[in-house]
């Protein structure tokens, strides 16, 4: 037992260096504390909001049945691309591998940690939830407080062994293939689209609910496990039925592993054949005129050979197609989706959609907040090379340009062909479609600079944990919500075209900035960096 617990905490304390950050002062948790608590008390309040309006319908379980429902749900889709590096093709592979373990106990070692991770991804939705509904409850006591920990504890577990098995299925498809990320990124990638368009008429499935809340609160019990006996619970508490949640639980782990485990090693194996063939001894060339398409070769050949760094970043620029085709096809099922977000005058507007749709593209897909931190242990090389800082900086930002250009300049053709948009917009808005995500990718790269993991394990820890994703994200989101705040407030006062043009002129401003400061200060970061 001492070796099990001396391999579980040696694994989890290599991979919880992702929730540190150097600083002179060494408050290594400072900044992700800080944006925990942030986010946390974001949810809260929404949460809370929620609370308000159904409380004198006296609706509160049912939110918690949906919201328990819809936390499984996200973990489902949060864990099916992460558990390709958490629990397949590990660093520490041939050291455990090669230790006197059976190999389920290896395998529980990784799914431990893999649960680790989806509990604290839990705790930031379900926390919150707990707290806000404490003030509305009609009727609580302590078993209410009981109950909340043994489904915060227990909670993650079913979507854990879902995204599991769905992830050993996508990894065991694609290791057959000579292409093996370019088959999991496909598999994966379309697995979360068909799941997301069953979600689009959210706003639909919102008023029906309202409708018939208690026949939906009855099927969800009925359909999700879990969400049926916190509700159940929290209204009748019943110690026997919450002896065996926890029983079942714990018993559909063991099974899960047990199965798992008789092909888990098969798939590790085909992928360890494949990653580990002879490499071509290919050199890139620095000549004088071919630095920048040297430096933008290698960014390239690092983004498309991490499947979690493509599914993390580059599923954004995707869906762009996918909503421009939505809006060829059938317009209705955009405008339920942001009905409640735009007004009236936005949503009649199309090239004030492609604007608002541009926007959320950019700001929602940070390529560039982990390009420093996957030059890993390679960045001392990498400052060594005879290549000015500002091109290896700059290259950087236009391997993201390179990659996210093409597709969103596609979804514009099928949008410009589709609605009859007039020439002058059109250009106004293929600039902003360079301009936008420019800002995008500054910000991921400066905020990077800033704070760097180079001694990450895996891609995922750089692209999923990191402090700077979080924050690259987080500020994406509030630069949106203020443009958006911006087009509702001009949108009755100026003309499509003033708007767009007033965009184009804020827009190369704010690059124009973001360059400077790239190039002059984040400059001195990057001279700092070592591992």
């Amino acid at each position: 037992m001492k070796k099990i617990y001396s391999l579980i905490r040696t694994s989890m304390t290599s991979d919880m260096n992702m929730y540190k950050i150097k600083t002179k002062r060494n408050n290594k948790y400072l900044v992700p504390i800080i944006l925990t608590l942030l986010f946390m008390f974001t949810i809260w309040s929404n949460v809370n909001m929620i609370f308000e309006k159904v409380t004198p319908m006296h609706l509160q379980v049912v939110v918690i049945s949906l919201l328990v429902l819809s936390i499984s749900f996200m973990t489902i889709i949060e864990g099916i691309y992460k558990s390709g590096q958490l629990i397949f093709n590990c660093k520490d592979d041939q050291i455990l591998l090669s230790l006197p373990l059976k190999k389920r106990t290896v395998l529980s070692i990784r799914i431990f940690k893999f649960y680790i991770f989806e509990l604290k991804f839990n705790t930031l939705f379900l926390l919150p939830m707990i707290i806000a509904y404490i003030r509305w409850a009609e009727n609580l006591n302590w078993t209410f407080f009981l109950t909340s920990f043994v489904m915060i504890i227990f909670l993650p577990i079913i979507p854990i062994i879902i995204s599991t098995i769905i992830g050993a299925i996508t990894t065991g498809i694609s290791s057959r293939f000579r292409y093996k990320n370019f088959a999991q990124i496909l598999l994966t990638t379309t697995l979360i689209l068909v799941i997301l368009m069953g979600t689009w008429n959210i706003n639909g499935i919102i008023n029906y609910i309202a409708k018939n809340a208690t026949s939906i609160n009855d099927f969800i019990t009925k359909l999700y496990y879990p969400a049926g006996v916190y509700v159940n619970l929290i209204s009748d508490f019943n110690i026997t039925d919450l002896l065996i949640f926890i029983l079942v639980n714990v018993i559909i782990s063991i099974i899960s592993i047990f199965i798992i485990s008789k092909f888990y090693f098969k798939i590790n194996s085909r992928i360890k054949s494949v990653t580990t063939a002879p490499k071509t001894n290919k050199k890139l060339s620095y000549e004088a005129n071919n630095k920048y398409m040297s430096m933008i070769k290698k960014e390239l050949i690092i983004f498309f050979k991490t499947p979690v760094f493509i599914i993390n970043a580059g599923f954004g620029i995707v869906l762009y197609i996918i909503l421009a085709i939505i809006m060829v096809i059938k317009y209705e099922y955009i405008n339920n989706i942001f009905k409640d977000v735009l007004s009236s005058d936005v949503l009649s507007n199309m090239s004030i959609i492609i604007l608002v749709l541009l926007l959320l593209t950019g700001y929602m897909t940070s390529i560039t907040n982990s390009v420093i931190s996957l030059e890993g242990r390679n960045i001392n090389i990498l400052k060594s090379l005879p290549i000015k800082i500002k091109t290896i900086l700059l290259s950087k930002v236009l391997a993201a340009l390179t990659i996210n250009a093409p597709v969103i300049l596609i979804g514009n053709i099928i949008l410009f062909i589709k609605f009859r948009i007039n020439i002058i917009e059109m250009i106004l808005i293929l600039i902003l479609s360079i301009l936008i995500p420019l800002v995008s990718h500054f910000i991921g790269i400066i905020i990077n600079l800033k704070y760097p993991k180079l001694d990450a394990e895996n891609a995922t820890e750089v692209v999923k944990q990191s402090t700077s994703s979080l924050l690259s994200v987080m500020l994406g989101m509030i630069l949106l919500v203020i443009n958006i705040l911006i087009i509702t407030k001009i949108i009755n006062s100026m003309s499509s075209i003033l708007i767009l043009v007033l965009f184009v002129i804020v827009y190369i401003v704010i690059d124009l900035i973001l360059y400077l400061y790239l190039t002059k200060i984040s400059i001195k970061d990057f001279e700092k960096l070592s591992i």
